[in-house]
């Protein structure tokens, strides 16, 4: 029915779909795009996301989507289907460039646990599983088994390695500060620093709020709701007093990334 429909833009264009799930292989025959070319689902605030052929995506109300032809790496023949990569030192021949994590896993006989990175010049890409990524030719990538940095009890992924300070407490609380925190544009200043205090007994025991450094301001100039000002490890932070549903930690299966996601949750309110 009409009313059941989503209206999306595709190069500036307007369509109108049936339903909000739909391949990128829908999208580029719906708005007559090349099936080589690279689209692009519009990500305000992130980094925008690659739509494969055979990828499902789930759309909004004003979705915004837009294609690029695929970019010639040296191979002296844009627009090839088939990609050169090397996997751990090994070659592979991809019939698409945008892969997920866990395909390359799977292509390279990778264990899922272990963690995947595409070399770059600095530091090294981290791809989860999840990850959808485009890849040029040539691309290097190699695994490594998920490291343990001193913080096994915490659960901290690898790819926050050189971006943590970890500082334990007499009391037996941890208290985890994240670097370089990225935020919504409806913050400023940004990045924050980040601080979660994971208390004893943790994961089996719950984090509760969160704190950012500098403190931020709403576009409007205002204060977040429930912040306030407090003094943690020698120096100023704005405290979220921002408390998580009744249930929704559960001992023994959430992680610290679970936790993570609601603060970004929180963000997103941009209230």
């Amino acid at each position: 029915m009409k009313k059941d429909r989503v209206i999306i833009l595709i190069n500036r264009k307007r369509y109108e779909l049936e339903a909000s799930t739909v391949t990128g292989r829908a999208l580029k025959e719906l708005a007559n795009i090349p099936l080589v070319d690279v689209l692009f689902l519009d990500r305000p605030g992130c980094d925008d996301l690659v739509v494969g052929n055979d990828q499902e995506v789930t759309l909004d109300n004003g979705a915004q989507l837009y294609s690029s032809p695929p970019a010639d790496y040296g191979t002296g023949a844009p627009g090839l289907e088939r990609t050169v990569v090397f996997i751990n030192r090994v070659k592979y021949v991809l019939d698409s460039p945008t892969q997920t994590g866990r395909a390359l896993k799977e292509l390279g006989g990778i264990a899922l646990t272990d963690v995947l990175f595409l070399e770059q010049p600095g530091d090294d890409l981290v791809i989860a599983n999840d990850d959808t990524i485009l890849l040029r030719d040539g691309s290097r990538l190699h695994s490594s088994p998920p490291a343990d940095y001193g913080s096994a009890e915490i659960g901290l992924d690898v790819r926050w390695q050189d971006k943590v300070e970890i500082h334990r407490q007499p009391d037996g609380w941890t208290f985890v500060v994240f670097k370089e925190w990225p935020i919504p544009p409806a913050y400023q200043p940004q990045p924050v620093r980040l601080l979660v205090k994971l208390p004893p007994g943790f994961p089996d025991a719950q984090p509760d709020m969160f704190w950012v450094s500098p403190a931020v301001k709403l576009m409007n100039g205002s204060s977040p709701k429930g912040t306030s000002t407090e003094s943690v490890l020698g120096g100023s932070w704005q405290r979220f007093s921002w408390h998580l549903s009744p249930g929704a930690w559960r001992p023994g299966i959430s992680t610290l990334d679970d936790f993570l996601r609601c603060v970004r949750a929180r963000f997103e309110q941009k209230d």
